[in-house]
């Protein structure tokens, strides 16, 4: 029998998955809507072999799906709660660096 993996590996996979800078870039480009590889190229001014590469990995992992329309392959956001993660993890950050530059502003005044 074949261990199934536990929420904490799934878990694990998906920051996996996120924690590349072009994937992050691409997903930011589709949490606006579908978009073909060519938008994609367009919009986010990375190369379209990168861009097509990541797009594979997001869809490998479920992340993005693709469909064929009017002759080309649009992709779209999976689950929405993608772009809700993606806007909580960059709400941590602010924080982070709000604290940060506030103790950094305490230990050395002006």
């Amino acid at each position: 029998m074949i261990a199934q993996p536990s929420i904490f590996d799934l878990q694990a996979d998906l920051c996996k998955t996120m924690s590349n800078v072009t994937r992050l870039k691409i997903l930011h480009c589709l949490r606006e809507g579908p978009h073909c590889v060519r938008e994609i190229v367009q919009t986010t001014r990375l190369a379209q072999p990168a861009v097509s590469q990541q797009l594979a990995i997001l869809r490998s992992r479920g992340i993005v799906t693709a469909q064929r329309e009017k002759g080309e392959v649009v992709y779209r956001i999976a689950n929405p709660k993608i772009v809700q993660v993606c806007d909580l993890v960059r709400q941590v950050l602010a924080e982070q660096t709000a604290h940060q530059a506030q103790l950094a502003q305490t230990l050395h005044p002006k």
